[in-house]
Protein backbone atom coordinates (compact mmCIF):
# COMPACT_ATOMS: atom_id res chain seq x y z
CA UNK A 1 0.00 0.00 0.00
CA UNK A 2 2.93 2.28 0.86
CA UNK A 3 4.45 1.45 -2.19
CA UNK A 4 1.31 2.08 -4.24
CA UNK A 5 1.79 5.98 -2.45
CA UNK A 6 5.44 6.47 -3.06
CA UNK A 7 3.88 5.64 -7.29
CA UNK A 8 1.22 8.11 -7.04
CA UNK A 9 3.23 10.74 -5.00
CA UNK A 10 5.72 10.48 -7.43
CA UNK A 11 3.59 10.52 -10.90
CA UNK A 12 1.82 13.96 -9.72
CA UNK A 13 5.21 15.59 -9.03
CA UNK A 14 6.36 14.37 -12.44
CA UNK A 15 3.05 15.72 -14.04
CA UNK A 16 2.97 18.70 -11.99
CA UNK A 17 6.76 19.57 -13.27
CA UNK A 18 6.10 18.77 -16.75
CA UNK A 19 2.89 21.29 -16.74
CA UNK A 20 4.71 24.12 -14.86
CA UNK A 21 7.74 24.15 -17.59
CA UNK A 22 4.96 24.07 -20.24
CA UNK A 23 3.57 26.93 -18.61
CA UNK A 24 6.59 29.13 -18.81
CA UNK A 25 7.82 27.76 -21.93
CA UNK A 26 4.56 28.88 -23.47
CA UNK A 27 2.64 31.50 -21.15
CA UNK A 28 5.46 34.28 -20.76
CA UNK A 29 5.64 36.95 -23.00
CA UNK A 30 8.59 36.43 -25.51
CA UNK A 31 11.35 38.89 -25.38
CA UNK A 32 12.94 37.94 -28.60
CA UNK A 33 10.10 38.72 -30.72
CA UNK A 34 9.39 42.95 -31.81
CA UNK A 35 6.44 44.33 -34.12
CA UNK A 36 7.02 46.20 -36.52
CA UNK A 37 10.32 44.72 -38.60
CA UNK A 38 10.68 46.94 -41.56
CA UNK A 39 9.11 50.56 -40.56
CA UNK A 40 9.57 51.05 -44.29
CA UNK A 41 6.25 49.21 -44.66
CA UNK A 42 2.75 50.21 -43.57
CA UNK A 43 1.64 48.60 -40.32
CA UNK A 44 -1.36 46.57 -39.48
CA UNK A 45 -2.36 45.11 -36.52
CA UNK A 46 -5.72 43.15 -36.46
CA UNK A 47 -7.59 41.78 -33.24
CA UNK A 48 -10.58 39.75 -33.61
CA UNK A 49 -12.56 36.71 -34.44
CA UNK A 50 -11.96 33.91 -36.97
CA UNK A 51 -13.53 36.36 -39.77
CA UNK A 52 -10.05 37.51 -40.11
CA UNK A 53 -7.80 34.29 -39.08
CA UNK A 54 -9.69 31.65 -40.17
CA UNK A 55 -8.18 29.60 -43.53
CA UNK A 56 -11.82 28.13 -44.88
CA UNK A 57 -12.01 27.63 -48.67
CA UNK A 58 -7.96 28.06 -48.96
CA UNK A 59 -4.75 28.04 -47.31
CA UNK A 60 -4.78 32.02 -47.20
CA UNK A 61 -6.68 34.30 -44.18
CA UNK A 62 -8.43 37.54 -44.91
CA UNK A 63 -5.57 38.80 -43.14
CA UNK A 64 -3.53 37.33 -46.13
CA UNK A 65 -5.35 38.49 -48.90
CA UNK A 66 -5.37 42.20 -46.90
CA UNK A 67 -1.22 42.16 -46.67
CA UNK A 68 -0.97 41.38 -50.69
CA UNK A 69 -3.41 44.03 -51.58
CA UNK A 70 -1.52 46.56 -49.13
CA UNK A 71 2.44 45.40 -49.41
CA UNK A 72 1.91 45.85 -45.77
CA UNK A 73 3.93 44.14 -42.67
CA UNK A 74 1.17 42.52 -40.32
CA UNK A 75 0.33 41.11 -36.75
CA UNK A 76 -2.83 38.97 -37.62
CA UNK A 77 -3.80 38.48 -33.20
CA UNK A 78 -7.51 37.79 -33.84
CA UNK A 79 -8.72 34.34 -32.46
CA UNK A 80 -11.47 32.10 -33.63
CA UNK A 81 -14.84 32.28 -31.58
CA UNK A 82 -13.45 35.49 -29.20
CA UNK A 83 -16.49 37.97 -28.34
CA UNK A 84 -16.19 41.90 -27.87
CA UNK A 85 -17.93 41.36 -24.38
CA UNK A 86 -17.22 39.38 -21.20
CA UNK A 87 -19.54 36.79 -21.06
CA UNK A 88 -22.42 35.62 -18.50
CA UNK A 89 -21.64 38.04 -15.84
CA UNK A 90 -18.23 37.12 -14.83
CA UNK A 91 -19.35 33.15 -14.88
CA UNK A 92 -17.54 32.88 -18.50
CA UNK A 93 -16.42 29.12 -19.36
CA UNK A 94 -12.99 28.23 -18.61
CA UNK A 95 -11.75 28.45 -21.45
CA UNK A 96 -9.07 30.61 -23.73
CA UNK A 97 -12.14 32.10 -26.53
CA UNK A 98 -13.94 33.73 -22.91
CA UNK A 99 -10.99 35.08 -21.43
CA UNK A 100 -9.85 36.74 -24.76
CA UNK A 101 -12.09 39.32 -25.51
CA UNK A 102 -11.59 42.59 -26.71
CA UNK A 103 -12.31 43.74 -23.19
CA UNK A 104 -9.70 41.94 -21.18
CA UNK A 105 -7.36 42.30 -24.81
CA UNK A 106 -7.45 45.80 -24.29
CA UNK A 107 -6.83 46.05 -20.90
CA UNK A 108 -3.46 43.61 -21.76
CA UNK A 109 -2.42 45.64 -24.35
CA UNK A 110 -2.44 48.43 -22.52
CA UNK A 111 -0.76 47.26 -19.09
CA UNK A 112 1.31 44.82 -20.79
CA UNK A 113 0.27 42.75 -18.60
CA UNK A 114 -1.20 39.45 -19.65
CA UNK A 115 -2.86 38.33 -16.58
CA UNK A 116 -5.55 40.06 -17.28
CA UNK A 117 -6.96 37.10 -19.49
CA UNK A 118 -4.94 34.41 -17.37
CA UNK A 119 -6.62 34.66 -14.14
CA UNK A 120 -8.88 31.82 -12.86
CA UNK A 121 -8.14 29.86 -16.03
CA UNK A 122 -8.27 26.45 -14.79
CA UNK A 123 -7.39 24.14 -17.73
CA UNK A 124 -4.48 23.97 -20.03
CA UNK A 125 -6.28 24.88 -23.11
CA UNK A 126 -5.09 28.24 -23.10
CA UNK A 127 -1.57 26.82 -22.71
CA UNK A 128 -2.19 24.32 -25.79
CA UNK A 129 -3.76 27.03 -28.33
CA UNK A 130 -2.27 29.57 -31.04
CA UNK A 131 -4.14 31.92 -28.95
CA UNK A 132 -1.80 32.54 -26.10
CA UNK A 133 1.57 32.91 -28.80
CA UNK A 134 -0.83 35.69 -30.47
CA UNK A 135 -1.12 37.53 -27.37
CA UNK A 136 2.32 37.19 -27.19
CA UNK A 137 3.29 38.95 -30.43
CA UNK A 138 0.39 41.64 -29.73
CA UNK A 139 2.57 42.92 -26.29
CA UNK A 140 5.96 42.39 -28.48
CA UNK A 141 4.13 45.09 -30.22
CA UNK A 142 5.03 48.56 -30.62
CA UNK A 143 1.77 50.83 -31.10
CA UNK A 144 3.41 53.77 -31.31
CA UNK A 145 5.07 52.85 -34.85
CA UNK A 146 1.67 51.17 -35.96
CA UNK A 147 -0.07 53.02 -38.64
CA UNK A 148 -3.59 50.95 -38.25
CA UNK A 149 -5.00 48.95 -35.82
CA UNK A 150 -8.47 46.83 -37.19
CA UNK A 151 -10.59 45.57 -34.42
CA UNK A 152 -13.02 43.02 -36.07
CA UNK A 153 -15.48 41.56 -33.54
CA UNK A 154 -19.34 41.06 -33.28
CA UNK A 155 -20.36 37.60 -34.90
CA UNK A 156 -19.88 35.77 -31.92
CA UNK A 157 -21.69 37.85 -29.54
CA UNK A 158 -24.46 38.07 -31.41
CA UNK A 159 -24.20 34.32 -31.46
CA UNK A 160 -24.55 34.45 -28.45
CA UNK A 161 -27.40 37.15 -27.76
CA UNK A 162 -24.75 39.80 -26.34
CA UNK A 163 -27.18 43.36 -25.35
CA UNK A 164 -26.06 45.64 -27.66
CA UNK A 165 -25.38 48.25 -24.82
CA UNK A 166 -26.74 49.21 -20.92
CA UNK A 167 -27.36 52.24 -19.51
CA UNK A 168 -23.42 52.48 -18.77
CA UNK A 169 -21.81 53.17 -21.85
CA UNK A 170 -18.77 50.98 -21.23
CA UNK A 171 -20.47 47.88 -19.58
CA UNK A 172 -18.06 45.24 -20.25
CA UNK A 173 -21.22 42.66 -20.45
CA UNK A 174 -22.30 44.77 -24.09
CA UNK A 175 -21.08 44.73 -27.41
CA UNK A 176 -20.68 48.71 -27.32
CA UNK A 177 -19.76 49.19 -23.51
CA UNK A 178 -17.05 46.42 -24.32
CA UNK A 179 -16.25 48.21 -27.92
CA UNK A 180 -15.67 51.81 -26.94
CA UNK A 181 -14.20 50.83 -23.40
CA UNK A 182 -11.03 49.00 -24.93
CA UNK A 183 -11.09 51.86 -27.97
CA UNK A 184 -11.10 54.59 -25.22
CA UNK A 185 -8.44 53.39 -23.67
CA UNK A 186 -6.07 52.68 -27.05
CA UNK A 187 -6.80 55.60 -28.43
CA UNK A 188 -5.97 57.72 -25.65
CA UNK A 189 -2.24 55.69 -25.12
CA UNK A 190 -2.09 56.06 -28.98
CA UNK A 191 -3.82 58.73 -30.31
CA UNK A 192 -1.72 58.80 -34.01
CA UNK A 193 -2.99 55.13 -34.67
CA UNK A 194 -5.95 55.06 -36.65
CA UNK A 195 -8.16 52.22 -35.67
CA UNK A 196 -10.49 50.68 -38.11
CA UNK A 197 -14.04 49.15 -37.12
CA UNK A 198 -15.82 47.00 -40.13
CA UNK A 199 -19.18 46.13 -39.93
CA UNK A 200 -20.20 42.88 -38.24
CA UNK A 201 -21.46 41.34 -41.42
CA UNK A 202 -23.92 38.40 -43.06
CA UNK A 203 -23.84 35.34 -41.43
CA UNK A 204 -26.28 32.07 -41.58
CA UNK A 205 -26.32 29.08 -39.47
CA UNK A 206 -26.50 26.20 -41.36
CA UNK A 207 -27.61 22.71 -40.21
CA UNK A 208 -27.73 19.43 -41.97
CA UNK A 209 -27.23 21.54 -45.26
CA UNK A 210 -30.79 23.52 -44.11
CA UNK A 211 -30.58 28.20 -42.85
CA UNK A 212 -32.00 28.02 -39.51
CA UNK A 213 -34.35 30.98 -40.45
CA UNK A 214 -35.43 32.16 -37.38
CA UNK A 215 -32.01 31.67 -35.66
CA UNK A 216 -30.78 34.03 -38.37
CA UNK A 217 -33.81 36.84 -38.01
CA UNK A 218 -32.45 37.55 -34.18
CA UNK A 219 -29.41 37.15 -34.94
CA UNK A 220 -29.41 39.55 -37.80
CA UNK A 221 -31.43 42.40 -34.96
CA UNK A 222 -28.44 42.23 -33.15
CA UNK A 223 -25.58 42.74 -35.78
CA UNK A 224 -27.68 45.72 -36.98
CA UNK A 225 -27.79 47.15 -33.59
CA UNK A 226 -24.36 46.20 -33.32
CA UNK A 227 -23.28 48.51 -35.99
CA UNK A 228 -25.57 51.57 -34.86
CA UNK A 229 -23.14 50.97 -31.82
CA UNK A 230 -20.05 50.58 -34.16
CA UNK A 231 -21.39 54.34 -35.76
CA UNK A 232 -21.54 55.78 -33.06
CA UNK A 233 -18.45 54.95 -31.45
CA UNK A 234 -16.46 55.83 -34.42
CA UNK A 235 -18.29 59.76 -34.24
CA UNK A 236 -16.81 59.88 -30.96
CA UNK A 237 -13.37 59.45 -31.11
CA UNK A 238 -10.63 60.77 -33.67
CA UNK A 239 -8.41 58.95 -35.81
CA UNK A 240 -11.13 55.80 -35.54
CA UNK A 241 -13.12 54.67 -38.63
CA UNK A 242 -16.22 52.75 -39.03
CA UNK A 243 -15.65 50.48 -42.35
CA UNK A 244 -18.71 49.46 -43.97
CA UNK A 245 -18.13 46.66 -46.53
CA UNK A 246 -21.83 46.36 -47.53
CA UNK A 247 -21.55 48.63 -49.76
CA UNK A 248 -19.38 46.73 -52.20
CA UNK A 249 -20.70 43.23 -51.15
CA UNK A 250 -24.18 43.20 -50.27
CA UNK A 251 -24.28 39.85 -48.83
CA UNK A 252 -28.00 38.35 -48.18
CA UNK A 253 -30.10 35.28 -47.52
CA UNK A 254 -30.05 35.09 -52.04
CA UNK A 255 -26.43 35.47 -52.59
CA UNK A 256 -24.87 34.36 -49.37
CA UNK A 257 -23.23 31.42 -51.13
CA UNK A 258 -21.34 33.42 -53.65
CA UNK A 259 -18.86 35.28 -51.04
CA UNK A 260 -19.24 32.53 -47.70
CA UNK A 261 -18.38 29.21 -47.66
CA UNK A 262 -20.06 28.11 -44.53
CA UNK A 263 -22.69 30.75 -43.63
CA UNK A 264 -20.37 32.60 -41.67
CA UNK A 265 -16.53 32.58 -43.05
CA UNK A 266 -15.24 34.12 -45.98
CA UNK A 267 -14.32 31.94 -49.39
CA UNK A 268 -11.55 32.63 -51.38
CA UNK A 269 -13.97 35.49 -53.44
CA UNK A 270 -15.49 36.81 -50.37
CA UNK A 271 -11.82 37.44 -48.98
CA UNK A 272 -10.37 39.33 -51.88
CA UNK A 273 -13.53 41.42 -52.24
CA UNK A 274 -13.21 42.01 -48.82
CA UNK A 275 -9.52 42.88 -48.80
CA UNK A 276 -9.64 45.31 -52.05
CA UNK A 277 -12.28 47.07 -50.39
CA UNK A 278 -10.50 47.59 -46.94
CA UNK A 279 -7.12 48.37 -48.46
CA UNK A 280 -9.02 51.11 -50.63
CA UNK A 281 -10.94 52.46 -47.56
CA UNK A 282 -7.00 52.82 -45.60
CA UNK A 283 -5.73 54.61 -48.82
CA UNK A 284 -8.55 56.86 -48.09
CA UNK A 285 -8.06 57.91 -44.80
CA UNK A 286 -4.44 57.57 -44.28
Amino acid sequence: MMKKKRIVSIISTIVFTVLFILTVLFAAPSRKYAFPLDENKIQIVIVGDSIFCNSLGNTETLAAFLEKETGCEMQNCSVGGTCASKLNNGKELDYYSDKLNFYNVSDTLISGNPATFKDDVRNLSIIFSDANNKMKFLLATDLKKTDYLIVNYGINDAFLRVPAKSDDPEDEYTYAGAMRHGIRMISEKYPDLKIIIPEVTYTTLIQGGERDEYYDSKTAVFREEYNKELVKIADEFDNVYYFEVSGVMDINDENFAQYLCDGIHYNDYGKETYAKALAAYMEEIK
